[in-house]
């Protein structure tokens, strides 16, 4: 059976497993698959459950998934956001722009729901791809992201390491403020970071050598945010994690003696 096209790296490798086990495999089984990587196992349920969108793998006696071919038909997000779904994601914006942080009472915006990441780079109309602009900052992302190359994008975006998405997304930009916001959104893409800063933090470590400064950049509706410039782009290793990791443990026996 041939990968559908689009799918992360991780997805993939989950499809792979489930091919070479006929009778199926339980949740605990995927994971251990997968016992060198803890930050993938955390979000194991979530990544099966996007792959039963295209593939039919129906839970069976034993709490087995078992692989019974790809779905006829796939299913088609034309990005129409339903009342209900509107509802919610103004609802949890507690009527605030989650760009610029201008409110509907002190401020007198009105604001609409708007994709993180948009269609054409691979974004899915989903509750935790949502979230609620005013209208000048909505006109204005979508005026910024225009100018993006959407392959490119969706190259991005399809990164399994947080660290190459947030690295590739400051490398399109070198020498000019990319918004906290894109970068933050870029790095969750794939996997809630409870700390995406931190991650960018580390590509600033030696064993990586980028240069990046912490700046200011102004939103469509002129008020100022964070932002980040990348100074020097240094290409990522394979094996970045394990250098960062490393270079974190000799830290902390130097800090200990």
């Amino acid at each position: 059976m041939a990968p559908r096209i689009g799918l992360t790296s991780i997805q993939r490798q989950i499809l792979e497993l489930l091919e070479g086990h006929p009778k199926g495999l339980n949740i605990y089984e995927i994971r251990a698959s997968f016992a060198h990587d803890p930050g993938v196992q955390q979000h194991l349920d979530r990544r099966v459950r996007d792959l039963r969108k295209y593939y039919n793998i129906p839970l069976e006696a034993g709490g087995k998934y078992v692989l019974r071919g790809e779905r006829e038909t796939q299913p088609q997000d034309i990005g129409q956001i339903s009342a209900k779904l509107r509802a919610a994601v103004l609802h949890a914006a507690h009527g605030r722009c989650q760009m610029c942080g201008k409110t509907v009472n002190e401020d007198g915006v009105k604001l609409q729901a708007d994709h993180k990441v948009p269609l054409s780079w691979g974004g899915e109309t989903t509750l935790d791809n949502l979230w609620a602009l005013c209208q000048l900052c909505n006109g204005g992302k979508r005026d910024f992201f225009s100018s993006f190359n959407d392959k490119e994008m969706q190259k991005i975006v399809e990164f399994e390491s947080v660290y190459e998405r947030i690295a590739e997304m400051l490398r399109l930009h070198l020498g000019n403020p990319v918004p906290a916001w894109l970068l933050e959104f870029v790095a969750n893409v794939n996997d809630f970071q409870e700390d995406w800063q931190k991650r960018l933090r580390e590509l600033r470590y030696p064993v990586i050598g980028m240069k990046i400064k912490a700046t200011r950049a102004k939103t469509p509706s002129g008020k100022w945010q964070s932002a980040y410039l990348l100074e020097e782009w240094k290409p990522l290793p394979p094996n970045h994690k394990f250098l960062i990791k490393e270079y974190e443990r000799i830290n902390r026996e130097k800090n200990r003696t």
